[in-house]
């Protein structure tokens, strides 16, 4: 059943999040992944023949607030979205017709023989920093989801993606909107699909709207999943048509007069009103911040609240005291330290109280660390100080902080570090290497014998199971 899931889904398109016409846009095409491993089903053999022909299985146009995603299996369809707008597309040439649709939604799947089922909402998300991966010739981190507790292979789906381009979740996808970054691979017991190519390519408005002379059609009934989190979910009053807040008793917590109601982050959930408003409740149902914000997001727990005002980004706490007054052009926030902010199309970093750590002078910053921020431009890595000097004499393919004021750096298909001025600290000869943790990374030569080194590069011991 997760092979069709992880299959017959790529029939439906994705979103992400970008900009205007003055925007980057990147064109991602897929194919199915060479499947190494997994059981040879009906399902498992048609995916290696399709994987086998060379051509391509979709097409993905991103930027800033938009998307467009061509899927040209057994036929064209597109699918373009617009995320500021919450709008989204079914567009079929033959037809010429245009049908509106979810961004992204849940998916029923199978978990066991013996029939039991779940939503795709219920997978949990772990991030796994210290394994990365170069997808069409760009720096991966992995992600896994399962079940909340569970270690089953046969449940867990893998996820490669890259930080430096915009989310990607689609169709019934809903669950890659955890994952900070397009997902460039994704799959489970050795099927699925991934990036074969990243580009840039020109802004054309007409990639994302709907073509001149095309007629509405009608839209399909799609189910939904009214989970919130493992033990509250939403339910709706039939007359007004409006959400409330119930426990797994049936206990309506709230009464039904939300427009939306968005999954649990930890102990709070944005909701939005009729007129559309943003506002936040806890877990008890209790409205925390009422609904008066034009957005507002939460995507890391514990992290303070990012919100709209008159097309402008600031930062509040789950009480509704204002941190951060509303005044950027875009903020995230990627840890509990520090955020993300734009001027415009250039991208800084600020403390949480405000104070600017790098200025907002660069396309993309990947991590921030130790007062330097790695910056990607070009595709291509460089490090630099608040000053805005580069401190490394070359830019490189990939870069990430790995620890004990090292860097870890894939050069010409090898691993290595260099200190924070670019010094080859430890040698590019590993075909493996993790960050530093309590002072030793992990590292291969050629993926079967792992070992142990310190910061020196030396031997400290053999890798145990």
């Amino acid at each position: 059943m997760k092979h069709l899931f992880l299959c017959i889904a790529f029939f439906t398109l994705v979103f992400a999040k970008t900009s205007l016409a003055q925007q980057k846009v990147f064109k991602i095409t897929y194919q199915f992944a060479d499947p190494e491993t997994g059981t040879d089903t009906s399902a498992s053999e048609f995916i290696k023949i399709l994987a086998g022909n060379g051509e391509a299985l979709m097409h993905a146009y991103i930027c800033k607030d938009q998307m467009r995603v061509e899927s040209l299996l057994f036929g064209k369809s597109i699918q373009i979205s617009n995320i500021k707008d919450e709008t989204s597309y079914l567009v079929d040439e033959n037809s010429k017709t245009y049908t509106s649709t979810d961004l992204a939604s849940g998916k029923l799947i199978e978990t066991s023989a013996g029939g039991d089922y779940v939503y795709s909402s219920d997978f949990e998300m772990s991030l796994i920093p210290n394994e990365k991966k170069v997808i069409a010739g760009l720096s991966c981190k992995k992600a896994t989801f399962n079940l909340a507790g569970s270690k089953d292979k046969q449940t867990e789906i893998t996820v490669w993606y890259a930080e430096n381009l915009p989310k990607l979740y689609w169709g019934t996808y809903d669950y890659l909107e955890k994952v900070p970054g397009a997902a460039l691979s994704i799959g489970a017991e050795g099927l699925g699909i991934q990036a074969t190519k990243v580009e840039e390519v020109p802004y054309d408005t007409a990639l994302f709207e709907i073509p001149e002379g095309y007629e509405e059609g009608e839209a399909e009934e799609t189910a939904t999943d009214s989970a919130l989190n493992d033990h509250l979910s939403w339910y709706q009053d039939p007359n007004t048509e409006f959400f409330g807040v119930q426990d797994s008793l049936g206990n309506k917590l709230t009464p039904a007069k939300y427009a939306s109601i968005y999954a649990y982050v930890g102990d709070y959930a944005i909701v939005t009103d009729a007129a559309q408003m943003f506002g936040l409740i806890d877990l008890q149902g209790k409205e925390v911040i009422p609904c008066q914000y034009e957005s507002l997001s939460l995507d890391t727990e514990g992290a303070p609240l990012v919100f709209i005002k008159d097309q402008k980004y600031g930062l509040l706490d789950y009480n509704g005291k204002l941190l951060l007054a509303a005044k950027y052009d875009f903020i995230s926030v990627p840890s509990l330290s520090h955020a993300l902010y734009n001027e415009g199309d250039l991208t800084g970093v600020l403390d949480l109280k405000g104070n600017v750590l790098i200025p907002a002078k660069y396309e993309t910053i990947s991590e921030y660390r130790d007062n330097l921020a790695l910056i990607f431009e070009n595709l291509t890595y460089q490090l630099v100080d608040k000053s805005g000097k580069k401190l490394l004499p070359t830019s490189q393919e990939y870069l990430s902080f790995a620890g004990e004021k090292l860097l870890l750096v894939f050069k010409d298909n090898k691993y290595g570090y260099l200190d924070y001025s670019g010094k080859v600290v430890i040698p590019f000869k590993f075909q493996n290497a993790q960050p530093f943790e309590n002072g030793l990374a992990l590292v291969s030569e050629d993926l079967e014998n792992f070992y142990y080194i310190n910061a020196k590069g030396k031997f400290i011991k053999k890798y145990e199971e």
